[in-house]
């Protein structure tokens, strides 16, 4: 599995990680040259050469710091951890959450990028992506079930997506 991982995912080395988007609680990284596109709504977007599709736990680090990770989307925009409990009217899909936040500082609002220098395939599935600057993306499947944890493809192409489950890889 390790070395299939590693073959499908080569691709990304040398290309710079741009932006990250969600659908729903699903993490959407964009790769390489920006091209343009309609999102779901029919709306102009830019796409990605390549796209890793998330649905798993994942983080981004730089150093010993978590800079942002999958959790932070069930947060408000403004949480700290000081704060007892959820504001009970908070709904992460429609409120300012705390990642998306993260995210749009990260990236510079569409400024900033990371190249991709290494990647590496592990357990079960896991994936570790050094970045330049010193960040990485880890990506960490966390059940044995038959459901996706990540997919990495190229958006607008009609081509097999290379598709990681619990229990296996798919195409």
């Amino acid at each position: 599995m390790k070395a299939q991982i590693a073959a499908a995912t080569a691709v990304l080395l040398g290309k710079p990680l741009w932006t990250c988007r969600r659908a729903g609680d699903m993490a959407t990284f964009q790769f390489g040259e920006r091209k343009k596109a309609l999102d779901f709504y029919a709306r102009p977007s830019e796409v990605g050469e390549y796209a890793l599709h998330v649905q798993c736990a994942w983080r981004i680090t730089c150093g010993d710091e978590l800079v942002v990770g999958s959790r932070d989307l069930y947060y408000p925009a403004d949480y700290h951890d000081t704060r007892e409990d959820l504001p009970p009217e908070f709904d992460w899909d429609r409120d300012p959450n705390r990642r998306d936040k993260l995210l749009d500082s990260l990236f510079g609002n569409g400024t900033r990028e990371f190249v991709v220098q290494r990647i590496e395939a592990g357990a079960a599935g896991s994936l570790h992506i050094a970045l330049s600057d010193g960040y990485s993306l880890d990506v960490f499947p966390y059940d044995s079930l038959g459901g996706e944890h990540w997919r990495l493809f190229i958006p607008g192409k009609d081509e097999p997506h290379f598709v990681v489950t619990g229990r296996g890889i798919e195409t």
